[in-house]
């Protein structure tokens, strides 16, 4: 008798319980963090907002009762993401005019070692900055909400000068939707990540990729030496066609990319970096849109990766920008300003970027790290996994099969393969009860076949299909 499924219905807790005793979610203490939380709400809250998006948003249900992202929000959102594809067309521009050298040293976490490959732009790039463009559309959908609400719901507490700083974005955001300055349509990179990336309220992963050739060396001697590196080009200043920006936007990518060095340079009196928003953030990571479960070890280092990728790019331009940040209320100043450009880079990448610094970015190289050897340990994982409803699948990350329609597609193959041997054998039929015949796998006689032995009585079948075949075909009379 077939034992009829107990429950469809997602049950939070035990989905994050099951698997706590893993020793990656042990580590991260994910499930920990999120506990009688709705992941649900969590995740939906992460993505992107869809193009020209101007009405409220549904993130789920919390105690029986709507959680929505209000339309000026996501109007908001709109804003903000093209004030951050200026932001990294500013950083992108920067690092093409930086040494090959002093790429090397940002792409090397070890306090002297050099590491010979210099961090540069790569194919996956488009992927990476839309995970910054998460979190940051993440972390403003949070703010609209009051404290005790992101206590209760999202477990994440702000810091007093990050709220300021994302009301001060939200005022500059407020400016050009008043048409002060330009307009939105003039992104093409926004559009590039919804087609590449997929993330705009739907599902979305970065699949684990070969393409990480600079993100980081090994503990040992590397930590990705399967990774293969590609050639290493210095780009010169005529590679990049890049301009300022004018008025409010100006002053929008400025001060997205301040508070976005504000998260990236959080330090904790106690070194504890679970407070920082973006250690937080690498759980939210971590959520399974589909199946609200936990990612693996081995699906996490890809992300993770990435997100080392955005803060390596970030943390050039703070510490040598080619142009000055002259909008902000203090000055940034540019790269020449300073007497000595490779010790400035060195200072910054010494306090923020090397293995065991109290930082965001020193959390993610031993997260990332930690994910790893348990890979090496374990062995990368199977591919297919069970959805809650267990009535479907889904194998890699986006390719999801149904039950019934699994067992249909069984089903069929099993009648092409009748018809297909039916055709074969010309009509015959055979009554033969496959459990009762026998082989001798010991008989090394040449041309010996168990249909020749006696106890199978199949000798004469070959002569039976014979005569079928040297039949004479009966004439056939039309009516």
């Amino acid at each position: 008798m077939k034992r009829p499924f107990e429950s469809t219905q997602t049950d939070y807790v035990a989905l994050t319980g099951a698997s706590e005793t893993t020793p990656w979610l042990q580590h991260t203490r994910w499930a920990e963090l999120f506990r009688d939380r709705p992941l649900g709400i969590i995740a939906s809250t992460a993505k992107q907002p869809a193009s020209q998006w101007s009405r409220n948003y549904l993130l789920g249900q919390w105690q029986g009762f709507p959680m929505w992202s209000s339309a000026e929000t996501e109007a908001q959102l709109q804003i903000i993401l093209h004030g951050l594809d200026l932001m990294f067309d500013r950083a992108r521009a920067t690092l093409d005019r930086t040494p090959y050298i002093s790429r090397c040293w940002l792409n090397t976490f070890a306090k002297d070692a050099f590491w010979p490959h210099g961090f540069r732009v790569i194919p996956s790039f488009k992927r990476y900055l839309a995970i910054w463009k998460r979190f940051i559309c993440f972390v403003f959908r949070v703010l609209q909400y009051p404290s005790w609400q992101r206590k209760e719901v999202y477990n994440l507490r702000l810091g007093s000068n990050e709220i300021k700083m994302m009301q001060h974005v939200l005022y500059l955001a407020g400016q050009l939707q008043l048409g002060e300055d330009g307009h939105v349509s003039d992104s093409s990179d926004s559009e590039d990540d919804e087609s590449c990336c997929q993330d705009c309220h739907y599902d979305w992963e970065i699949p684990p990729d070969s393409e990480n050739t600079d993100i980081d060396q090994d503990i040992d001697t590397s930590i990705d030496d399967a990774e293969e590196v590609g050639e290493e080009q210095i780009p010169g200043p005529e590679e990049s066609d890049f301009h300022l920006p004018n008025g409010y936007w100006l002053q929008l990518s400025e001060a997205l990319f301040q508070l976005s060095m504000m998260f990236w340079t959080h330090q904790d009196p106690a070194g504890n970096m679970s407070s920082s928003a973006i250690i937080y953030y690498t759980a939210v990571m971590g959520i399974q849109q589909r199946s609200l479960t936990f990612d693996s070890a081995y699906n996490s280092t890809s992300e993770l990766a990435g997100l080392m990728w955005i803060g390596r790019l970030l943390f050039l331009e703070y510490a040598l920008p080619v142009y000055s940040y002259a909008t902000l209320a203090y000055e940034w100043p540019c790269r020449d300003h300073y007497p000595s450009q490779p010790d400035r880079l060195d200072a910054i990448r010494k306090k923020y970027l090397i293995r065991g610094c109290y930082t965001p970015f020193g959390e993610i190289i031993e997260l990332k790290a930690f994910a790893k050897s348990i890979v090496k340990r374990e062995g990368i994982p199977g591919n297919l996994s069970w959805d809650p409803d267990g009535q479907s699948f889904t194998i890699g990350h986006d390719t999801k099969f149904k039950l019934s329609e699994f067992c249909a597609t069984h089903c069929k193959a099993i009648k092409l393969v009748r018809e297909r041997v039916d055709e074969m054998m010309l009509g015959l039929e055979m009554d033969l009860d496959i459990d009762e015949i026998q082989d001798d796998l010991t008989c090394r006689k040449a041309g010996w076949s168990f249909i020749q032995d006696a106890k199978n009585k199949l000798a004469d079948t070959w002569e039976r299909l014979a005569n079928i075949i040297y039949k004479p075909t009966q004439p056939r009379h039309r009516m």
